[in-house]
């Protein structure tokens, strides 16, 4: 496993908002490393600040893929993907309340879409200094999580 010397972006953005150059370099290079795992067929499924580091020369690291899921294609759906479910039952949450996509949030299938919904929660922040769907608790969170998939589906 690779040393990466520097800071979570949490640690990085706890001095407040970053400059939109800084914010931009950092969101393309994660953007970038986020591409690769899903070109990979990977879903890390806890993408969050915390799981990204910065290291002392600038280059942003994807850090801990201990809730990754290979997918798989969908053989009747053409380019449709799922993620597999050998270690992970239908319905069992797994992640980080506030960063997790709705379905995710339900307990339904993820792909990696539901790690861009992720990524964008982490742009949200990066570009406002607040998190996206922060309430008091996560049991507060999770339905404004989840409030997302219904105003979407109701358009």
């Amino acid at each position: 496993m690779e040393l990466v010397d520097g800071k979570t972006l949490r640690e990085v953005l706890g001095g407040g908002l970053l400059p939109t150059r800084k914010l931009l370099d950092l969101a393309v290079q994660a953007a970038d490393g986020l591409a690769k795992a899903h070109s990979a067929g990977i879903v890390h499924r806890d993408l969050k600040p915390e799981n990204l580091m910065v290291s002392k020369d600038g280059l942003v690291k994807i850090l801990d893929f201990g809730l990754a899921k290979p997918v798989i294609a969908e053989s009747k759906a053409g380019s449709a993907l799922v993620t597999m479910a050998e270690e992970t039952r239908p319905g069992t949450v797994l992640g980080t309340v506030g960063y997790m996509a709705p379905e995710q949030a339900s307990g339904r299938t993820m792909d990696f879409r539901s790690d861009q919904f992720s990524f964008g929660s982490i742009l949200y922040e990066m570009a406002t200094g607040r998190r996206a769907f922060e309430r008091n608790t996560s049991a507060e969170t999770m339905p404004r999580v989840c409030g997302v998939s219904a105003a979407v589906t109701a358009r």
